[in-house]
């Protein structure tokens, strides 16, 4: 079957659509045109001009064929149970069959036949009734009875009214037609019931053939010509009852209205009525004057056939006309449409059949499906795709394509908003869909419309998809592009090729927001090294996070200088004073304390401080800042940089220069001096020249500049020049306070007596006479090395020799308390008790252990009570039988702690070995002994354990018969010889090199 349509463009929905029945049904209908249809809900029943009947299934395959006639079959009736069929032609028989059966009927009426039909209870009532009428002008009901089948004529005998061209049993009533009009007969009451008379403008029903159906088994549709009427049959209550005879029935024309078309049939549809309408060919006339040519009027070109629905008040509510081939070559009469029961997936549904003599087209109501099928033809996909979606019964429409289809539609009518707001619910997780979808919309240039609603994950598209859009965002907006970026998974796109791109348009225009663009994504990209640069062009306080939380310690070396400057506009604006005032800041502090995170290797420490030094070389106060919070850290590291050391302290600290200048010996001297010379820093002047041997004239340097005696004595002792110390002398004699100083100051360095011999005759000197006091005093009680040497030969009381003597003699006294106390007896009586037994100490026949303490213990109780059972000789012995383990003990322990111990043992053992050979003593010896028995004893736990858990895991279970791969007998059995002696590689091969006998084990 396929479906067929006319290329009619409709506004409207039809209501119906149409199925061509083809496979048996073309190929039947092809030899010999058909005459008559018949239909219901197990086949279809044709009959043809050539006396053929055909049953065919409703997918038009061929189930059954006859030929009982020799002519036209012109009527086809069926019961309704569907077991009997019978037929009427011109050739004047009439054909019953059964049609699962062998039974079957013919009724030679020797006139030709209009129409025939069964009793709807035919297969079930033993009278096997039905009627038939024809050109004879007689409707005939068809009875078995005793004597055979007997006829009743229902027509009237007594008027001339004409060939019966149609008949309808329906129940009880039967109704038929003729020239004369229409007849209602109940078969019940065997009695008329109504004539209907032919309207004066109907035709000749050999013409247009009369139509009969019942809506119900009341009312009965009439279609002749262009006119229909409703005839209502009710019962005549008026009429009184005797003898319980049957109430009378009236038949009553309900209704009747007239068409512009002529009738071919009239069925009941639904709540309405479907009219089978035959246009009047152009120029056509029908009435009584014209019609008897029928040559004439056949020579005109029919017009197609319609199907219209009628309300029951002859109000059309719809039209469609019907896709038939040939349809100008056909009459009114070639048609016909009957009702009938169809399968399909959801069941039975009713629908019609129309045939014309070539073709035969299933009539269906368009149910949702249909409606789907024909917006979907309509290319009103919006409105298919939400209709598809509340269909309830099972089809075959792909919700998915219908959904992209109407999107492709939106695009192509230019609603691209509308199509980019449905592509989330309509695409879902499509992932080649949706990236179809995105490059519809790259080629028609809309990528700002779809850009939104293109998702990130489920689906996730193919990363050239999210490449597109990011750099056209990265050409036409700025702002959106550094959102992508901040809200998309990194992992959905080359960010390489996204950094390249930035990259370039940085170079033709450097906004700040292409900036922080590249800044996050090398921040994606793991490359925060990269980001440190940008931040610091940004000016972003978050410099600083970043290097915290990615431990940016060695890339910070590379911008050292613009950290630190970034850092201190940050610090100045908050307190400037932490800055003047000596303050390193955050950045300093990180270069300082992350100077060994990641070199550990020197030559690579001292270059990552190179670096540094480098970038600072020309902001001194940086670079001072660093080095000095670096010689903090590890004063090894700036040793390369003494001289800028002495520059920068001279600089900006002065307090630190000159114990810098004491502690180094790295810098520069020369360079040195000239920093100081140019600061007049005379103290470290004085340093300096010492250094370089220019005793006397930093000696000037101290008297001349500084005027301090005191100075200039410690220099003289630093030196240790006694060259230096004349000068000294020399310089002071003209000078009072000098001497009095040198006086004041004098020690072992300098000879008083030989300053006072060079004091001048005359000379005033303020304060003589208490130095001299002084110098007498102290020389008394001085006590030093350096002149115990320099003047050996006087006696002097030494202090710190006496000191000596105290110290060496209280030494010695209590050494030997000491050593008296441990060598001393221990005193011991009968009374002394053991303190863990608390028994007698000293027993005959047992070992006492007393200690320095005082405690005395019996050996037996430290040992146990089995010492009396073993017989030991020595101390040693004992001991050494005392760590010997228990093999009861064992018992209790698992095997983990087993092997722990037994681990344990056998490091002792090696240890005590290596003792042994290094001259170990005898207790070493005795106790090897015992570390070996106790090796042997949890060796030999360790195996009855074992024997014991095999003992336990076999218990109860049957030793195996034989030494093959265990097998059920099932498994063995269907085994094939091959299979049985199969071998693997590794087993073929064991047999050839370590071959053995296989022995079983017999119960």
């Amino acid at each position: 079957m396929s479906s067929i349509s006319l290329e009619i463009d409709y506004d409207e929905e039809p209501p119906f659509k149409y199925t061509k029945i083809g496979a048996d049904v073309s190929t039947s209908t092809l030899k010999d045109s058909a005459s008559i249809l018949r239909c219901c809900d197990q086949f279809i029943a044709l009959g043809t001009h050539a006396g053929y009947l055909h049953l065919f299934s409703h997918s038009g395959h061929r189930i059954k064929a006859f030929k009982p006639h020799s002519a036209t079959i012109s009527d086809i009736s069926l019961d309704s149970e569907q077991n009997y069929i019978a037929t009427a032609s011109v050739d004047g028989q009439v054909f019953i069959s059964s049609i699962y059966g062998q039974e079957r009927y013919y009724f030679d009426i020797k006139r030709p036949m209009r129409c025939v039909a069964l009793d709807p209870h035919f297969s079930t009532k033993s009278s096997r009734a039905f009627i038939c009428g024809g050109l004879n002008g007689r409707l005939t009901l068809n009875e078995k009875g005793w004597l055979g089948h007997r006829q009743i004529d229902l027509q009237p005998t007594d008027r001339e009214e004409g060939p019966i061209y149609n008949c309808i049993w329906n129940n009880h009533l039967v109704a038929w037609s003729n020239d004369s009009g229409i007849r209602l007969y109940d078969v019940q009451l065997m009695k008329l019931i109504a004539f209907i008379p032919k309207l004066d403008i109907s035709p000749r029903p050999d013409l247009f053939r009369v139509s009969l159906s019942f809506i119900d088994h009341h009312t009965l549709i009439i279609g002749w010509g262009s006119i229909i009427r409703l005839v209502k049959i009710r019962y005549r209550h008026s009429a009184p009852l005797h003898n319980y005879e049957h109430p009378q029935l009236l038949a009553e024309i309900e209704s009747t209205f007239e068409m512009d078309a002529m009738i071919s049939s009239v069925l009941p549809f639904e709540n309405s009525l479907l009219v089978l309408a035959w246009l009047e060919p152009d120029g056509a006339l029908l009435n009584d004057e014209t019609i008897a040519d029928k040559n004439a009027q056949r020579k005109r070109a029919s017009k197609r056939p319609e199907l219209r629905v009628l309300t029951l008040d002859g109000e059309e509510n719809a039209e469609d006309r019907l896709p038939i081939r040939n349809f100008y070559l056909y009459g009114c009469n070639d048609y016909k449409l009957v009702p009938s029961l169809f399968p399909t997936r959801n069941g039975l549904k009713a629908g019609f059949y129309f045939m014309s003599p070539r073709d035969v087209v299933r009539v269906e109501a368009r149910d949702d499906i249909d409606h789907v099928e024909w917006l979907i033809e309509g290319k009103h996909y919006g409105e298919a795709l939400e209709s598809a979606k509340t269909l309830t019964v099972e089809h075959d429409f792909n919700i998915d394509e219908l959904g992209q289809m109407y999107l492709r539609s939106l695009i192509t009518d230019g609603e691209y908003e509308a199509a980019a707001s449905r592509a989330t619910e309509i695409l879902k997780l499509n992932t080649s869909a949706w990236e179809d979808f995105f490059y519809t919309f790259a080629n028609y240039d809309k990528l700002d419309v779809i850009i939104p609603v293109i998702p990130k994950k489920q689906p996730q598209l193919d990363e050239q998809v999210y490449a597109i859009i990011l750099h056209h965002l990265l050409q036409t907006n700025h702002r959106d592009f550094y959102t992508s970026i901040i809200e998309w998974p990194s992992d959905i796109y080359d960010i390489g090729s996204i950094i390249s791109a930035v990259q370039n348009e940085i170079e033709n225009d450097e906004k700040e927001i292409l900036l922080e663009s590249l800044a996050e994504l090398y921040l994606r990209n793991r490359q925060p090294g990269k980001v440190l640069p940008i931040y610091l062009k940004l000016e972003k306080y978050e410099v600083f996070d970043l290097i915290k939380k990615y431990s940016l310690w060695t890339d910070i070396q590379y911008q050292a200088l613009e950290l630190v400057k970034f850092d201190e506009g940050l610090t100045m604006s908050e307190s400037q004073s932490q800055w003047i005032e000596g303050g390193r800041g955050t950045v300093i502090k990180m270069l300082v304390d992350h100077t060994y995170s990641i070199q550990l290797r020197s030559n690579l420490i001292v270059k990552k401080v190179s670096r540094v030094v480098d970038q600072l070389q020309h902001e001194s106060r940086y670079l001072y800042l660093y080095l000095d919070a670096l010689r903090e850290l590890d004063g090894m590291i700036v040793e390369p940089y003494a001289d800028n050391m002495v520059e920068l302290y001279a600089e900006y600290d002065y307090s630190k220069l000159e114990g810098y200048l004491r502690t180094n010996t790295r810098y520069n001297l020369e360079k040195a001096y000239k920093v100081c010379e140019k600061r007049d820093y005379v103290q470290e002047m004085v340093f300096i020249l010492g250094r370089m041997g220019s005793n006397k004239l930093a000696l000037s340097l101290i008297i001349e500049r500084l005027g301090d005696v005191k100075r200039a004595i410690a220099f003289a002792k630093e030196q240790s020049d006694d060259d230096l110390w004349e000068d000294l002398l020399k310089y002071s004699e003209s000078r009072p306070t000098f001497i009095r100083g040198l006086l004041e100051n004098v020690g072992p360095e300098i000879d008083p007596v030989r300053l006072i011999k060079r004091i001048k005759n005359g000379l005033e000197i303020p304060g003589l006479k208490d130095a001299l006091i002084k110098i007498l005093r102290d020389f008394q009680i001085q006590v030093s090395c350096c002149s115990y040497y320099r003047y050996p030969n006087k006696q002097k009381i030494s202090l710190l020799e006496g000191c000596q003597t105290v110290m060496h003699t209280d030494c010695q006294r209590i050494l030997d308390e000491l050593l008296k106390a441990h060598s001393k007896g221990q005193l011991g009586g009968p009374n002394t008790r053991c303190a863990k037994s608390q028994e007698k100490a000293y027993k005959k026949n047992e070992t006492t252990l007393v200690y320095n303490d005082g405690r005395t213990y019996l050996a037996s109780s430290l040992l146990g009570e089995r010492t009396g059972e073993v017989r030991l000789k020595t101390i040693d012995q004992k001991i050494a039988w005392k760590v010997q383990v228990r093999a009861h003990e064992l018992q209790s322990k698992n095997k983990t702690d087993l092997l722990n111990q037994l681990h344990e043992l056998k490091g002792e053992l090696v240890q005590l070995r290596v003792a042994k050979v290094a001259g170990g003593s005898a207790s070493k010896l005795t106790k090897i002994h015992s570390v070996r028995k106790s090796i042997a004893r949890v060796l030999t736990v360790i195996n009855q354990k074992q024997r014991q858990h095999v003992a336990e895991a076999y218990k109860g279970k049957r030793i195996p018969l034989d030494m093959r791969h265990k097998k059920t007998r099932a498994i063995r059995r269907r085994l094939t010889p091959k299979e049985q002696n199969a071998k693997t590689v590794r087993q073929h091969k064991r047999e050839i090199h370590f071959g053995r006998r296989k022995f079983a084990i017999k119960a």
